[in-house]
């Protein structure tokens, strides 16, 4: 775990090291704060391949849906180091054979987290390639702004790849700067998978992500701190949307250390 803690500043830092650090104004007089919007889009599979892993059926999914508020809960909008204003917008579908979008993107945990609640499991086949194309073309559709993050909660296996494949899908995300988490919904889990999901660097985007503490029923918090800590982080980074180097301000590094780039 020490050694996890150490490796995230380091990896933020060579992902910022191709930039123009000259472009970040840091100034100890009066600093414009900046906004930095970050959408996280949540992608759950309630399929068989999940959903028959435990008795009841519905249990793990139950699981996931407690998992979720938690992660939510902690998203709050925030002035980060006096420079930068994060504010958050989530969510979400499930899936099987077929999609259901559960939620649009909404600032309102009102809003979501009885839409969340709704949801019951599907079952049937799992094509996680259509629930990876549709959560891109929502994201598209409602034109969000900012820094774009959908975490993928399932076991990495698929029944059939109608929409071209889930690492052709991954990959178009990506092309379209969406930066994907794998979580894993139990310990029964095609890690090749996850891995085709997740972006690189693993140690960032899977990293063995799930959303209960091993052996246990407990929520994986500690999951959700780091994920939450990459997104915060990394939003800097993005390559589309109009947040920039400029716009947000990595809260991981301290000024005196972003000076250190120049």
């Amino acid at each position: 775990e020490m050694f996890q803690q150490a490796l995230f500043p380091t990896l933020l830092c060579m992902a910022l090291v191709p930039f123009h650090a000259a472009q970040l104004d840091v100034d100890t007089g009066d600093v414009k704060k900046r906004n930095c919007p970050i959408n996280v889009y949540f992608i759950i599979d309630t399929s068989e391949s999940v959903a028959l892993q435990t008795v009841p059926i519905q249990s793990l999914v139950d699981q996931i849906k407690r998992f979720i508020p938690i992660f939510i809960d902690k998203l709050e909008s925030e002035l980060y180091q006096n420079q930068v204003y994060i504010t958050w917008q989530f969510g979400g579908l499930h899936y099987s054979d077929v999609v259901e979008i559960y939620s649009p993107l909404t600032s309102s945990k009102d809003i979501y987290l009885p839409r969340l609640s709704a949801i019951q499991y599907l079952g049937r086949g799992t094509f996680t390639d259509c629930a990876i194309s549709n959560m891109t073309q929502q994201i598209q559709t409602q034109m969000a702004n900012g820094v774009n993050f959908a975490v993928v909660i399932t076991d990495g296996h698929v029944t059939g790849s109608p929409c071209g494949g889930m690492k052709m899908q991954a990959e178009k995300a990506r092309d379209m700067g969406i930066k994907l988490f794998a979580v894993a919904p139990s310990e029964k889990v095609y890690e090749q998978g996850l891995r085709e999901i997740a972006n690189l660097p693993h140690e960032l985007y899977r990293n063995n992500y799930a959303i209960t503490q091993r052996d246990t029923l407990e929520i994986d918090v500690n999951t959700i701190d780091r994920i939450i800590q990459a997104m915060v982080g990394w939003a800097a980074v993005s390559p589309v949307g109009p947040s920039t180097f400029t716009d947000c301000l990595p809260s991981v590094l301290s000024f005196a250390e972003t000076r250190s780039l120049r």
